[in-house]
């Protein structure tokens, strides 16, 4: 293919003369740093002009033109491969407070998935409880431990006191960094089996489903619904949707991977599964603290209504959460979907 050099350079002109000027400003910097957008620009112009220093090469035309090319792709070069990303853009603590409104959004936008990991946790839960209720042997299959079998026992034994000489600061702090490496642990175990094409995360959630079923109807055949409720609400409101939300970046997940997507929008989805991550890690921290240090209190230290009381009032502000902060920005700034790290 024969080139027509007046009007290549005519039509690449304007590129090379915008990467030139821009080599000069960050050439100019003495910490040679770069923000993303420049170096998103720089690649850019740098992947063209390459481009073009071959076609000239490959007809062998104009020296002095290739050899102005060929400088001008070395220092675009020494700037993309060998320049810092700026600190300052990197560290900006706004950005990354951003998460707080990006994980509401990213939320309600895989709306469909939530509800597909609560349906499936619901029928686990029915499983488990109508075991339970028609079927005295499955408390020993279902309920492995003592406290969710004989749920009297623990009953008394909290509420006179005698298990209540083991809680310390000590050991209720280190209880608290258990619970909440445990839960995030199986969290990230139930988003990432997505990629089992939502398979282990089904899985995952119904086994959970039948083991929350299982103990709320052998708490509610004792007479214990009261103490069951004041126990698990004030941590459970948290702990239990954050299970959910694990489920549903899993079933994002399978998605992405039943789904043909160039490279770009890949990026960008993982990058929403992240926030989707980050943001039940961050519920699961809070969940873990309130289940050490509060709701392990029962009467008479505290009374039971007061701790119903303060889950309702938990899952109402967490309600509040999920569904309407950020719904103005959303709706105002469409284009803004992937906000972490993007301008």
């Amino acid at each position: 293919m024969i080139l027509d050099l007046e009007r290549f350079q005519l039509q690449a002109r304007p590129r090379w003369s915008k990467l030139e000027s821009l080599l000069d400003v960050l050439e100019g910097r003495t910490d040679r740093r770069l923000i993303p957008a420049e170096a998103e620009q720089l690649q850019e112009l740098y992947a063209l002009t390459t481009a073009d220093l071959n076609r000239v090469t490959h007809g062998a035309l104009a020296p002095d033109l290739r050899q102005y090319l060929e400088r001008l792709v070395a220092r675009a070069y020494a700037e993309l491969y060998y320049a810092r990303p700026a600190r300052s853009e990197m560290w900006q603590p706004r950005k990354w407070l951003r998460i707080f409104t990006a994980f509401p959004e990213a939320f309600r936008r895989h709306s469909r998935d939530f509800v597909l990991a609560v349906a499936i946790t619901f029928l686990g839960c029915a499983l488990g409880g109508l075991a339970v209720r028609y079927d005295p042997a499955a408390v020993h299959v279902l309920l492995p431990a003592d406290y969710l079998r004989n749920p009297g026992q623990r009953v008394q034994a909290e509420e006179t006191g005698q298990s209540r000489h083991l809680h310390s600061a000590e050991t209720e702090a280190a209880f608290s960094a258990k619970l909440i490496t445990h839960n995030i642990q199986v969290a990230l175990l139930a988003a990432s089996l997505g990629v089992t094409f939502g398979i282990g995360t089904a899985l995952l959630l119904f086994e959970n489903g039948v083991l929350l079923g299982a103990v709320a109807v052998r708490y509610t055949q004792q007479g214990f619904g009261l103490f069951m409720s004041a126990w698990l609400l004030p941590h459970g409101v948290f702990e239990i949707p954050s299970i959910l939300i694990a489920g549903q970046a899993g079933f994002y997940l399978a998605r992405l991977l039943l789904r043909r997507r160039d490279d770009r929008n890949v990026r960008q989805s993982m990058r929403e599964w992240l926030v989707l991550v980050a943001g039940l890690a961050m519920m699961l921290v809070w969940a873990g603290l309130m289940e050490a240090f509060f709701s392990q209190l029962h009467a008479p230290v505290l009374p039971y209504g007061f701790k119903v009381a303060i889950g309702v009032a938990e899952l109402i502000l967490l309600s509040i959460y999920l569904l309407l902060i950020g719904r103005r920005e959303t709706a105002s700034e469409p284009a803004a979907r992937f906000p972490l790290g993007q301008k």
